[in-house]
């Protein structure tokens, strides 16, 4: 029921039909492909970091809601891990996922990340980050992040739609462990806030992103399925 009324809402192809079936004919795909598009989304991934250091100025872009948000150091903790989980998670999709579903994963991602660093040239953003005050683990975390990433590419957030994309993806491979992704995927965007790396409607830009990508991914898939 929940499926069908989305697919209207959407007006778009069933997402049911998309991802393959047990049965669905898959692809051909061996290990040496699948390292080279590994290879292609770890290289586009690192195109963020001279773009970060490149961009400067742009607009802050915040809610009034924004500003009761505070800066939480402890936060810093899944905020620096969720990346070590991207990277582990990119190592068992290429390791362990269905052929076809590991093209649109990768197809979804590197789109994602190619027209967020368009955005990020074109109409910079950034982040007011606070003043960090005193001398402490936590607190040296947080001068970690803000001393390697600088505070402009904010919106999509980068951190939001990466998380967002492998949740999507992982939502129906591992189907099992909804609740794990659903869990990660919360503690992760509370992350980007309560470090004050991002605003709220850095979020929501980075989670329709996401939703884009993975559409996108599964949509080009279907297509060459069909021969199109």
């Amino acid at each position: 029921m929940v499926n069908a009324l989305v697919d209207q809402l959407e007006g778009t192809i069933p997402e049911r039909n998309l991802i393959p079936s047990k049965t669905s004919a898959r692809p051909a795909m061996t290990p040496r492909v699948r390292l080279a598009w590994l290879v292609v989304l770890f290289i586009v991934q690192l195109l963020y970091f001279p773009i970060n250091r490149t961009v400067q100025g742009g607009v802050v872009l915040a809610t009034p809601w924004d500003a009761f948000i505070p800066l939480w150091p402890i936060w810093a903790i899944p905020y620096l891990l969720s990346m070590v989980w991207w990277v582990g998670c990119f190592i068992w999709a290429t390791w362990k996922m269905d052929g076809t579903l590991y093209r649109a994963f990768v197809i979804g991602t590197i789109t994602v990340m190619l027209t967020s660093y368009v955005v990020y040239l074109l109409y910079p953003t950034y982040v007011q980050r606070p003043v960090l005050e005193g001398s402490n683990w936590q607190i040296d975390l947080m001068r970690l992040i803000y001393e390697n990433d600088r505070s402009n590419n904010a919106f999509p957030s980068g951190h939001t739609y990466t998380t967002m994309l492998i949740v999507l993806f992982w939502w129906h491979w591992r189907s099992r462990l909804r609740w794990l992704w659903a869990g990660i995927a919360i503690i992760t965007l509370l992350s980007t806030l309560f470090t004050r790396q991002h605003n709220l409607p850095d979020l929501i830009g980075g989670i329709v992103w996401a939703w884009l990508g993975y559409r996108f991914g599964l949509w080009w898939t279907a297509r060459r399925l069909r021969g199109e």
